[in-house]
């Protein structure tokens, strides 16, 4: 994880695990391809909700 990236998965999870942010950031989906997030839809087209997951977790918590 990059400094921004963990920045990122550091919000979601002080915020109900959520992050909503555009559907092409950069560093949301390298996390979701790394399997350290997933993507749901969100409100418009141009939207997505990010969620960490447990390897997220984990991973942040061997970088932190």
């Amino acid at each position: 994880m990059n400094k921004n990236q963990i920045g990122c998965v550091e919000h979601a999870l002080r915020n109900q695990n959520r992050f909503y942010a555009s559907a092409d950031d950069k560093d949301w989906n390298d996390l979701v391809e790394k399997g350290y997030a997933t993507k749901h839809p969100g409100w418009e087209d141009s939207m997505a909700y990010f969620r960490v997951t447990g390897s997220g977790k984990k991973a942040l918590s061997e970088v932190d």
